[in-house]
């Protein structure tokens, strides 16, 4: 293995550590949150967006502004610093929102922007398998932050103790990233005028288009748990065993079909592989509109299908950006678009929970969703050829 995909491999695993993991084990704490604390819903998932809020302006054009090694070590060290402190935490609704700022900033530096400059650095011909390499890890470690750690800790020494353990094994990200990563060179068209990038249909199009699936996307990981709840599994241990296996299935099924479709993108033509992704999300929706027709297998099938379909995601915005924008304005386009689309993501699952508790119900926020993904996908097929004035 050469040294540009012994980098990409090192990528992969540090994106596992610092934003699969936590992303997915921090949505198994919420219903914890909800019964122990007495929380509601709505202020629980208002954590993510206030985070969001907080650290949306300055982080992106700070990334930039650092080599990413230094950018990785440093978010890593807030991400493990963040999760130690959700175990604890008192009952206070500021600490809380405190914490997500934190987990937040160090998600901002060291989550997919920075891997994403390194990477489409280190190979500006075809970053896609690269990238592929690098999002495995998200989705591994995010399938087994919650079977295989936030579970079996759970069970065995309570959900406080199990967040101070996961904090700890986030860690182990420091020193890799520190040591691993090359010592490569800050942006230096970081301070550039993205001005000809916005004047660009293509631009606003692949803005919008992203963050309205993202957006779905973010809404059902953090949701997830809390929509089977409804279903009134007999007990908590079940609930969180459908659970687990079910992000395990949609994670695995995800880092499969990213390879698949990272080989597919460079054979046939883009617009129909990603009518094919879209198509499988879609339709894996309504199935948990009628999970109590069969609450042990439903879940496993909507995880196979969405998983499937959601694993051309991460691949789409930078792969889609090179095209259009070169690799030389590719930060620049990324520093604007991935900071907007983690607005998105963060935003709507806030939405959710509005709707659920204007309804009392997931049906009219599962709908909402399914609209914003099909919103996105009509947004991305508008997109012009490379090439094209736009």
């Amino acid at each position: 293995m050469n040294f540009r995909w012994r980098v990409a491999a090192l990528s992969s695993l540090l994106l596992g550590l610092t934003v699969g993991l936590p992303y997915y084990a921090i949505a198994f704490f919420y219903d914890y949150w909800e019964t122990t604390y007495g929380w509601s819903r709505g202020a629980i998932m208002l954590g993510l967006p206030l985070g969001t809020f907080v650290t949306l302006i300055l982080g992106p054009l700070y990334v930039r502004r650092l080599s990413p090694r230094h950018s990785i070590t440093g978010g890593s060290v807030l991400v493990a610093a963040s999760l130690a402190g959700f175990g604890l935490m008192p009952p206070n609704l500021l600490v809380y929102y405190g914490l997500w700022i934190l987990y937040m900033a160090g998600w901002t530096f060291a989550g997919p922007l920075a891997h994403q400059i390194l990477l489409s650095r280190l190979f500006p011909e075809k970053p896609g398998p690269a990238l592929a390499l690098a999002y495995f890890g998200i989705s591994l470690l995010g399938a087994l932050s919650v079977v295989a750690l936030a579970r079996p800790l759970t069970l065995a020494y309570g959900f406080a103790t199990a967040l101070l353990i996961l904090g700890g094994i986030v860690t182990v990200a420091v020193p890799l990233a520190h040591w691993g990563l090359p010592a490569t060179k800050p942006d230096h068209h970081a301070k550039s005028k993205p001005a000809p990038v916005v004047r660009n249909r293509a631009f606003w199009l692949l803005l919008t288009g992203t963050t309205s699936s993202i957006a779905g996307i973010g809404g059902i990981s953090q949701h997830l748990k809390l929509i089977l709840r409804e279903v009134n599994y007999p007990n908590q241990a079940r609930l969180d065993t459908v659970y687990g296996l079910t992000v395990l299935l949609m994670l695995l099924t995800g880092s499969a079909g990213r390879f698949l479709f990272a080989w597919s993108i460079n054979r046939f033509p883009k617009r129909a592989v990603l009518s094919g992704a879209f198509g499988l999300m879609v339709g894996s929706l309504p199935l948990l509109l009628v999970l109590d027709w069969s609450p042990d297998r439903v879940p496993y099938l909507f995880a196979l299908l969405f998983g499937l379909g959601m694993s051309v995601d991460s691949l789409l915005l930078p792969l889609v950006a090179a095209e259009h924008f070169g690799s030389r304005s590719l930060a620049a386009v990324l520093a604007i678009i991935v900071p907007v689309n983690v607005v998105g993501q963060s935003w709507f699952p806030s939405l959710m929970s509005v709707l659920w508790s204007a309804t009392g119900s997931y049906t009219v926020p599962l709908l909402v969703t399914f609209a914003f993904i099909l919103a996105g996908r009509f947004l991305l097929a508008a997109l012009p050829a490379p090439g094209v004035e736009s």
